[in-house]
């Protein structure tokens, strides 16, 4: 079984056990009961941030999300993957959308789970379905 790990880099409140059922839900939906691991979720800032995007996108610049496949899910003490969200930016985007920073942390981990699983965005056809498992996955989370 896939399991997650949550660091904190910087001092926030996170909707963790709304973080880890959103996890369980769409890896179990989406992943062989076979696969095992750990996915890593790291809450950081807009430094770390721009220091990833500029070293593995070559975008020297600031975002809320990034994800990243590591190894294969095959033994209990692979790293699946690893994600790194951005208070700051997501603080940020929380305000814009009007929206408790709760539920855009959330979304973000939804949007960071689903990439590591292979779902993208770059052209509009994969954004529309990534979106709607996005929307689907937090529907469910707040039911």
């Amino acid at each position: 079984m896939i399991q997650l790990q949550v660091f904190k880099e910087v001092t926030v409140r996170t909707p963790k056990t709304k973080i880890v059922s959103l996890f369980e839900m769409i890896y179990k939906k989406e992943l062989s009961k076979k696969a095992v691991g750990v996915v890593n979720l790291i809450f950081t800032n807009d430094v770390q941030l721009k220091k990833l995007n500029n070293d593995f996108r070559n975008k020297n610049k600031a975002t809320d999300v990034l994800s990243f496949n590591i190894d294969e899910p095959t033994e209990d003490e692979a790293v699946f993957g690893e994600i790194y969200i951005s208070i700051m930016t997501a603080t940020a985007q929380a305000k814009e959308y009007n929206a408790p920073l709760s539920e855009e942390l959330l979304r973000l981990c939804c949007h960071g789970f689903l990439h590591l699983l292979g779902y993208d965005h770059i052209d509009s056809k994969d954004a529309i379905v990534m979106k709607a498992k996005e929307e689907k996955y937090l529907a469910k989370v707040y039911a």
